[in-house]
């Protein structure tokens, strides 16, 4: 069946094929240009790349602000993330422009929780809501609730990493279940006669949702295209239903020691246990990793699913590969495989990626933190955050802060790698001399991203006193390190 003819109507009359393609990762408005007049120059930088006139869909990354610039992930001297503020709604007035020049057909948004996509409806004077909302789902993530929502407001449901995650398992925590190895998808597979990935693809079309689909290769790829082939029956619809657990593949938590914004899933109920689903990555590392895979392959990729029917290509600037796409692009229209009006191309621009020194080293800024420890002082006295802290400070930065003349607060706690390899007592008793509470990050170690892990580091789940007090109270070895640091 021709996949053009398989589409979903926008709330502003344009439609959007039911299964896409993505490109590893989807193309948006990147964080660092949500500054209202950066908007329209990131749009343009990206049309240029792809050598189109028009995006179909150009759509906001994450409802979060990094500080504009050059780069992609901007530091400060200690190497942490700097935000930046900015009204949402004067970022959506950009892209509501955007659309009226005829840049974009259609604006939507991304990683947007209910909260956030009310703020843009609620706005005073909205030309055009959303038309649709991209996050993580899948089986074990369905958003139910969000779905609900987006549908009761005529807004699409755009799913990124509905087969799960398992070819990133360099950053993915390598505890999740593996989706498409789920026995209940299994066995829904068995008897229809197809694969877990097809039924967890047709299970996503039959509640209303898009679906992107990710792979570079050429048999998965037409394979996929056997998802509009078959129905899913109401019991199996209810049975995968039934899996939803709030696993969080690619749970984002940006965290940098001005404030913590979070992505997370409220809980993660496995193995017995109930615990928060909180998963920090780098930016940088997962960057590198994907140029590895995604810069030498997009290009051969975007023509295969153009030939096999794909319409719907989804890629994202922050990822390097604009150029090789719109040259896949350009070859389907030049060879007649494909017109312009066939295909939806979502974009999510950005700019330049970290920038380094002529040693490919990352170039760093001078900043008197104490000035800055100031400036979140006033952010608490502005009522925009409850409490102010750090991260990744050690006892000397912490107490040049907290003999600063004038101090106003201190800091409530200090957010550091801490598991039973780096347990961190000394700096957990001058925390405590001082009434600061002490949160530790990589609590479980770091097992698999080896892209920035020392490979002679041991692994810590595999410890055998870890293991053996495991085994006594007959629980994990990771429940064990949970608890020890509780």
């Amino acid at each position: 069946m021709d996949p053009k003819y398989q589409r979903v109507k926008l709330n502003d009359g344009h439609f959007i094929p039911i299964l896409g393609f993505g490109t590893y990762a989807p193309e948006e408005l990147w964080s660092t240009f949500l500054q209202p007049e950066l908007v329209r120059p990131a749009l343009e930088k990206s049309l240029k790349n792809v050598q189109l006139d028009y995006v179909d869909l150009y759509i906001i990354h994450f409802p979060l602000a990094l500080k504009p610039g050059e780069e992609l992930f901007p530091k400060d001297e200690n190497g942490k993330m700097m935000y930046d503020s900015v009204d949402l709604c004067r970022t959506w007035e950009a892209l509501e422009k955007c659309k009226d020049a005829g840049l974009a057909k259609s604006i939507g948004v991304s990683n947007f929780n209910h909260k956030q996509l009310e703020k843009i409806l609620n706005k005073p004077g909205l030309k055009y809501k959303p038309v649709c909302n991209q996050v993580e789902c899948h089986p074990y993530l369905n958003q139910n609730k969000l779905l609900e929502f987006c549908k009761s407001h005529d807004i699409v449901l755009v799913a990124y990493g509905a087969l799960g995650s398992q070819r990133l398992k360099n950053w993915v925590n390598p505890n999740y279940p593996i989706l498409l190895e789920d026995p209940v998808l299994c066995a829904i597979a068995k008897k229809h006669k197809q694969t877990p990935a097809l039924v967890a693809l047709r299970y996503q079309i039959q509640r209303g949702v898009v679906v992107l689909a990710k792979s570079y290769n050429r048999k998965r790829i037409k394979e996929n295209m056997q998802v509009l082939d078959f129905e899913l029956t109401p019991e199996d619809m209810k049975a995968i239903d039934g899996l939803n657990s709030n696993i969080r593949y690619y749970d984002l938590v940006l965290a940098h020691w001005t404030t913590v914004l979070a992505f997370t899933s409220p809980k993660v109920k496995r193995f017995g246990s109930t615990l928060p689903n909180f998963f920090m990555f780098k930016f940088e590392y997962i960057l590198d990793i994907h140029l590895e895979v995604v810069k030498s392959e997009a290009e051969k990729a975007v023509m295969r699913v153009i030939d096999v029917g794909y319409r719907h290509i989804d890629s994202a600037y922050i990822y390097q590969n604009e150029e090789e796409i719109g040259r896949a692009i350009q070859m389907k229209l030049a060879d007649g495989t494909v017109k312009r009006g066939d295909l939806f191309l979502t974009t999510k621009p950005g700019e330049d990626p970290i920038p380094e020194d002529t040693h490919g080293n990352i170039t760093f800024d001078t900043v008197d933190l104490c000035i800055t420890w100031e400036a979140l002082e006033k952010c608490k006295d502005a009522g925009l955050t409850k409490s102010i802290r750090v991260s990744n400070f050690n006892h000397k930065q912490l107490e040049k802060i907290l003999n600063k003349p004038g101090l106003k607060y201190k800091p409530v706690c200090n957010q550091v790698e801490c598991h039973p390899y780096f347990n961190q007592s000394k700096l957990l008793e001058f925390f405590e001399s001082k009434d600061i509470l002490l949160i530790a990050y990589a609590p479980l170690g770091s097992d698999l991203r080896k892209k920035w892990v020392k490979k002679e580091n041991l692994v810590l789940l595999q410890d055998p006193v870890l293991n053996a007090i495991a085994e006594k109270h007959r629980q994990t070895p990771a429940q064990v390190a949970l608890r020890y640091q509780l």
